[in-house]
């Protein structure tokens, strides 16, 4: 790549666009794989653009973690607090789920196991998916410590998945949550399961 060539590429990739590729790097090699190099390998770049961008290691890991809370977490509970009729919420909540990064996830919950700060990240992301999940249930009548045991039943549902499987079968996972939510519905209300099935056939 020419000089000229590479400085416009430099130009118009964003903070994202290596949190992107970084992602991807995650989810097929795992996080030994995540470098300077294999970074500026991908994206067609020198080693001083990444640097120009993020300092250092250190510093695009703290943002990558930072996007991953708030892209892969925090945006998506806005999406679901955004739908009005809570016994919908949680129907949101699943495609939600099916939706999100599983193998980079994985990735990062088994960097986790060697880094402080993304072990950190991790049970941040999660507390918050869980908080979210709880409110989303309490908001169908159940009580809140019912709610907060459902709302753990779930992550482990999800993290078990992506832990197990590689990749993740995405329609076998929307069963599982499928089948988990009339176990919600049924905990509030059994007119509610017939409400449900109603609304998904529309």
């Amino acid at each position: 790549m020419t000089t000229t060539r590479r400085e416009s590429r430099l130009e118009r990739l964003s903070a994202v666009d290596y949190y992107r590729e970084a992602f991807e790097i995650l989810g097929r090699y795992g996080s030994e794989s995540l470098t300077i190099a294999s970074l500026c390998e991908r994206l067609e770049i020198t080693k001083g653009s990444f640097y120009h961008h993020f300092g250092s290691m250190s510093g695009f890991v703290s943002g990558l973690l930072d996007f991953w809370a708030s892209e892969h977490s925090d945006r998506l509970i806005a999406m679901s607090k955004a739908q009005p009729d809570s016994s919908l919420r949680v129907a949101t909540l699943i495609d939600i789920g099916v939706s999100l990064p599983h193998a980079s996830e994985a990735a990062i919950r088994a960097w986790g196991r060697s880094n402080a700060e993304v072990a950190e990240v991790t049970v941040r992301v999660d507390r918050r998916r869980e908080r979210h999940l709880t409110d989303a249930i309490v908001a169908l009548g159940i009580e809140r410590a019912a709610a907060r045991l459902l709302a753990r039943m779930a992550l482990d549902l999800l993290i078990g998945t992506q832990q197990r499987e590689s990749p993740v079968d995405l329609k076998r996972l929307r069963a599982k949550f499928e089948e988990f939510n009339k176990l919600i519905f049924l905990e509030a209300d059994p007119e509610l399961v017939a409400h449900l099935v109603s609304s998904t056939a529309r």
